[in-house]
């Protein structure tokens, strides 16, 4: 960690070693759809609701409120509605941008306090009645074997490298955050890599705990 601060120093880069987490876990983690999450999440969006298949793998819910596809739901108290709702499904509270009952708000799909950092919800509203839903549902996370990967001094090192490869100018590390990004392919529909997000003063950058590869937010 002495190392780490003189390198960053040298490199004119502030950083404050408290960023550095206690402990670190690497998980690999799987998803599985599941037919009775789905149902749960569409009837709290739209009441009582029920499903009909509409072809390669979609499914279509209609309830007392409209469907997933149009949608219009009296709301008494929106931010209230929008904690409880990312706390049943495991998403945490980020942004609000309500007034006077419209606008949006936006939580982030989380495991055990890690946030999967492109898996986002936005609810919007318009005169305290939900109309709409956008962004990614996962299903419950099952966690896997525990992995080797890049702990969150080899992540910074990696990052410095990049820096001075690419061209990057910053001049403070603001934040470090362990999570996950959501990847998708023909092989594997749902999987999650482990990333370390590191935020600048510039911008955030992903590296892969698994490769070190990095990618800007």
């Amino acid at each position: 960690v002495e190392q780490l601060c003189t390198l960053f120093e040298k490199n004119g880069v502030a950083f404050d070693r408290a960023l550095l987490p206690d402990e670190e876990t690497h998980l690999s983690l799987s998803l599985e759809r599941d037919a009775a999450r789905e149902e749960a999440f569409a009837s709290a969006l739209l009441g009582t609701a029920e499903s009909s298949d509409s072809g390669g793998g979609v499914s279509r819910f209609t309830g007392e409120y409209g469907s997933c596809s149009i949608l219009s739901r009296p709301v008494d108290d929106p931010e209230g509605f929008c904690k409880q709702f990312f706390k049943t499904f495991g998403y945490t509270f980020l942004t609000s941008q309500l007034t006077d009952g419209s606008g949006s708000v936006t939580g982030m799909r989380s495991e055990k306090g890690q946030l999967i950092f492109n898996a986002s919800l936005t609810l919007t509203f318009s005169d305290s009645s939900l109309t709409g839903v956008s962004g990614i549902f996962l299903p419950a996370l099952d966690e896997g074997r525990r992995t080797d990967g890049l702990d969150a001094v080899d992540a910074l090192v990696h990052f410095l490298d990049y820096c001075s490869v690419s061209g990057v100018v910053c001049t403070e590390v603001r934040a470090l955050d362990e999570g996950y990004l959501l990847q998708t392919s023909s092989a594997s529909p749902l999987r999650l890599q482990g990333v370390w997000r590191i935020s600048t003063d510039v911008s955030s950058y992903y590296v892969n705990c698994k490769t070190g590869e990095i990618t800007r937010e």
